[in-house]
Formats: structure tokens, C-alpha cells, sequence
């Protein structure tokens, strides 16, 4: 990086106010003397975290930055770069597609070590971000382990190495055996029969000090249903680990799987995630029942008006239509009944999901798999390569993702995705926070759907009160006086009196009054009329909806 630069690197720090003009001027006077880097000055001065640093660079001149202390990386790809070139140019490779290295560097702007690893390791690089110390730490983790057990069998402690192996194995074995025990697979079975009876949507199996708590999510709460035996909790969570395909000798990672059973004569698909905890392996079972989803747009909740308002938006030629809400709150089924409504024989629809929930007829549906290298950016870069005409991306997460679906709608296509943000006008100012440019987010965006679900009342125990109706509880429901859940909705259309407003900036709250202005229902109305008409009750729409 040359000295413009640096500069450049010390007023963007003093522009965020991470540094002071006192401890920039101080800095660029040591810079003077020694020539090292302007920021590693910063941070040997303990003036800047060196996360923060390599962040607004990241953000500033649009290059990806990884945090390689959370990165897993494939033992294959590690053997691409050898010790002595990791250690020496300072880097890390993370993933390998189409002939194409991205690998983590402390300065990926340095034209002439770009150039010089690449003649090193014969691949086109993409060199991103990543801290100096992450890097370090990578190294240590993915080489030095490697040179630990070198040593090791040159200290001849092979033999050692050999016992511990068949001790674990051993107890891979007995637990193997437990987990076949007709109790526990009884048990195991008994579980998911009673979720999918319960129509949950997610069982939780949580190890505490003394006691195995068993939860299940019900229309978006969770009840506590079971305590196991203790004793049992090892062969219980074997048992799961090993029909869904898991190691269940590896209980220090995280884990995911899948299931597929046949259960009250319905195909049932589960997701299985393991996460290691101090007192075990926590154990989410995400319940896909198919005979659940509803792919049909007219039935997810949505009032007359915005129903007919989001039919034209997902019918427009091309454009971005954006669903939005926490997680959990239906955005995926939504697109998937989108998808179900607009889907022909006439149109190439192709998506990009983390995961697939559900297969669609007719959609080419994939997967991303950061791992290895598939990412939401890449795969939307290949997946305009393949002559959509529609295009469904899981989520928006970064200003890559985020350009390349502007791009993809400003040439003709159509496109569909997700964000995390509590309104329709928040998607907005989202978009303009990660860096896109304001004009291309007016020229893009076609409309913005904000939902949530909300517990619909049981229609057997309901009580009427002047306000509307509330929950009262019965058999029917399990004493909780709700059955099912429905959607609430805000729809905000990008008329032009909106599209003014964002090229020049407006706030959330300035979009949002002026979208109300025009016509848009809000969350909380939209869930008022539904209190009324004795959908729901009061206390549920306030509770998804009060942030």
C-alpha cells in the first residue's frame, strides 16, 4: 500500500472516530521514521482494535473480509498452500472454485505479494481481509497441528497414540450399543411421533447440570414436554447422530444432518444441528412436515389489498421484490408459494436457499455450501449465467450478493430474496447501510413485504371481549388457547414519491410515514383487523410486534 493510501487508512479512522487527530498525527510521525504500516502502528499503540481496522478498510474499498476464527476450512484446501508459503507471505487458503484460490491476507491490496503467491501456488487468486493475528492463529491451528503429531511419531509415542485410539473406539462401540437399546430407540421414535402429532416445528434437546430437558416449538413457542433420564443422555443423543449420518465419536464441533422417516403415513424430513455445550451436546431437530407448507399465496393471511398488490409485484417482469422479518417468521414459505403461483413451463426459475427447505416442482433449486466455496455471491454469479428469468436468493446478506441481484433486475430479471430487518421501510436503509448506491436501490427495488405469524385462537375455547376476542384454553389446544399460526403483513410499493426519498437518503421512519401516507397498512394494523375479526388476539400481535 503506498503512503496516499495510509493516509487514506488514518482520516477514514478519524472520519469513525476510532482514532483521535492527535494519535493520527503521532502515528504518521512514526511512519515517517520507520516506514511500517500506518495501521500496525495504530494497533501496537493500542489506539485501534485491529478488527475495527481491517473492517473499514474492508467496507471502504469493497473487499470481502473474513473472520478466520470462525472459518472451518477443508483439510484439502489447507494442502494447496504449504507451511513455509503460508508463514511467509502471511496468508490462508479458505476455498478453491473454478480454478480460483480465495485466500485471506493481511493486505490484499499489495499488488507485488498478490503476484508473487500466485506464481507460488498456480492458481488465480481472490485475496480478501482477514486480521493478522487470525491469520497467525490459522496457521498455528491448521500447519502446527499438523507438525504436532510429526513430532509426536518421531518421539515414538505412535504406540500411545495407537492405545487412545482403541480406548475411544471402545467407547464408540458401547455407545453404538446403547443407542440400539430398545428403550432408547423406542424413546427416540415416541419424540418425533409426538412432535409431528403436536405439529411442532422444532424439538430441542438440551443437557443441563443434572437433568436432560426435552422442548418442542409449538406454533412458535417453546414448551417444555419431557425430562429423560439422565443416564440416558448420551445413548439418546447417539441414537439421533447416528440415523441422521453424524459422528458420533465428534463432540467438540458443531454438526448437521438429516432424517427422513415415515410417520402417521407422512413422509417427514428433519434437520439435525449438534452444538457442544459445557454440560453436552445441545440437539435441534428442525421438523419439515411437506403436508404443512402452504404453497398457495391466497392462504398465508394476507389481506385482500396487499394480496392484490404483491400478486403484481411477483408478476413484473423483472425488478427485486424483498420479504422481510426476523427469523422464523415465514419470509421462506412466502417466496416458496411465489414461486408456486408464477412457476410454468414457459419460465427458467432458479434458486439459491440455505438449506433447500422443500423441493418445487419444476424449480431448479440449490444449495450454498460456503465450505466449499459456494457462496450467496458466487452462485448468484453463475446462477445469471444460466438464463433465468426468475431468480430466488435465500437472504441478502453483504453489498457483493446485494449488487450482483441489482444487476441481475436492472438486465431483465426477476428477482426474489430475504432480509433480516423489523419493517418494510428498514429493507431500505438496509441496503443503503451496506453500501449500495441509492440510485441503484430506487431503480431495483419494486416492493417490500414485512410479516410476521401470529397465533391464530382456538375457535373452540375463544372468549369475546370488547376489544376482540382471548385465548381461554381447552383440550383442543393443550390448555393454550391458540391452534396454528397466520401471517401479518405490510406491503410497501416503491412508488416514485418513495423512490425520491431514497435518492436522496431519507431516513426509515421518513419512508415509512410517507409509504403510510400512501395507502400502507402497517404490521400492527394489519394485526389489529385480525384482533377484531377474532383471528388472534391483542396480546400476540403485540408481541410480535413490539421490538
Amino acid at each position: 500500500m503506498d503512503k496516499e493510501s495510509r493516509f487514506l487508512i488514518g482520516e477514514l479512522l478519524l472520519k469513525k472516530e476510532l482514532i483521535t487527530k492527535e494519535q493520527l498525527d503521532s502515528a504518521l510521525e512514526e511512519q515517517r521514521r520507520t516506514n511500517k504500516r500506518l495501521g500496525d502502528i495504530l494497533v501496537e499503540r493500542g489506539a485501534v482494535k485491529e478488527i475495527d481496522l481491517v473492517q473499514v478498510l474492508s467496507d471502504q474499498l469493497g473487499i470481502t473480509y473474513v473472520d478466520i476464527d470462525s472459518y472451518i476450512v477443508d483439510q484439502d484446501v489447507i494442502d494447496l498452500v504449504n507451511e513455509s508459503t503460508a508463514r511467509e507471505f502471511l496468508c490462508l487458503p479458505l476455498f478453491l472454485m473454478n480454478d480460483t484460490l480465495t485466500i485471506a491476507m493481511v493486505d490484499p491490496l499489495d499488488i507485488g505479494k498478490v503476484d508473487s503467491l500466485k506464481r507460488v501456488v498456480k492458481y488465480n487468486l481472490d485475496p480478501v481481509f482477514a486480521t493478522e493475528s487470525g491469520i497467525k492463529n490459522a496457521i498455528e491451528k491448521y500447519y502446527g497441528k499438523q507438525n504436532a503429531f510429526a513430532q509426536q511419531v518421531n518421539q515414538g509415542s505412535a504406540e500411545d497414540a495407537k492405545k487412545q485410539s482403541m480406548i475411544d473406539q471402545e467407547k464408540i462401540n458401547e455407545l453404538v450399543h446403547q443407542s440400539e437399546d430398545k428403550p432408547v430407540v423406542k424413546m427416540v421414535n415416541l419424540l418425533i411421533e409426538q412432535a409431528v402429532k403436536d405439529e411442532a416445528s422444532d424439538i430441542h434437546i438440551e443437557p443441563m447440570q443434572s437433568r436432560l430437558m426435552v422442548r418442542m416449538r409449538i406454533d412458535g413457542i417453546l414448551h417444555e414436554v419431557a425430562n429423560p433420564p439422565k443416564e440416558l443422555e448420551a445413548a439418546l443423543i447417539s441414537r439421533i447422530k447416528i440415523i441422521a449420518g453424524m459422528d458420533i465419536a465428534e463432540k467438540r464441533l458443531p454438526q448437521d444432518g438429516r432424517i427422513q422417516m415415515s410417520i402417521m403415513g407422512k413422509t417427514i424430513d428433519m434437520r439435525i444441528s449438534t452444538f457442544p455445550t459445557i454440560y453436552g451436546e445441545n440437539v435441534a431437530i428442525r421438523i419439515l412436515d411437506k403436508s404443512k407448507i402452504i404453497l398457495d399465496l391466497n392462504k398465508i393471511g394476507a389481506g385482500e389489498e396487499v394480496l392484490k398488490n404483491f400478486k403484481e409485484l411477483v408478476q413484473k417482469p423483472n425488478g427485486i421484490v424483498l420479504v422481510t422479518g426476523p427469523t422464523g417468521s415465514g419470509k421462506t414459505t412466502t417466496l416458496y408459494a411465489v414461486l408456486n403461483l408464477i412457476n410454468s413451463p414457459t419460465k427458467n426459475i432458479i434458486t439459491l436457499e440455505d438449506p433447500v427447505e422443500y423441493v418445487l416442482e419444476g424449480v431448479r433449486q440449490s444449495q450454498i455450501d460456503v465450505k466449499s466455496g459456494l457462496t450467496f455471491a458466487n452462485g448468484l454469479r453463475s446462477i445469471v449465467r444460466q438464463d433465468p428469468d426468475i431468480v430466488m436468493i435465500g437472504e441478502i446478506r453483504d453489498l457483493e450478493t446485494s449488487e450482483i441481484a441489482i444487476h441481475a433486475s436492472l438486465t431483465g430479471h426477476l428477482v426474489f430474496s430475504t432480509l433480516h430487518t423489523n419493517d418494510a421501510s428498514s429493507a431500505v436503509t438496509r441496503l443503503l447501510d451496506m453500501g449500495v448506491e441509492p440510485y441503484l436501490v430506487a431503480s431495483s427495488i419494486t416492493g417490500v413485504l414485512a410479516q410476521r405469524l401470529v397465533r391464530v385462537l382456538c375457535k373452540k375455547c375463544r372468549r369475546k371481549t370488547s376489544q376482540g376476542y382471548e385465548p381461554e384454553g381447552c383440550p383442543e389446544c393443550n390448555n393454550t388457547g391458540y391452534k396454528g399460526r397466520t401471517g401479518i403483513f405490510e406491503l410497501m410499493v416503491m412508488r416514485e414519491e418513495l423512490k425520491d426519498l431514497v435518492l436522496n437518503k431519507g431516513a426509515s421512519n421518513q419512508l415509512k410515514t410517507k409509504a403510510q401516507s400512501l395507502g400502507m397498512q402497517t404490521l400492527y394494523e394489519d394485526g389489529l383487523a385480525k384482533v377484531k375479526s377474532g383471528v388472534t388476539s391483542l396480546s400476540e400481535v403485540l408481541r410480535v410486534t413490539q421490538e
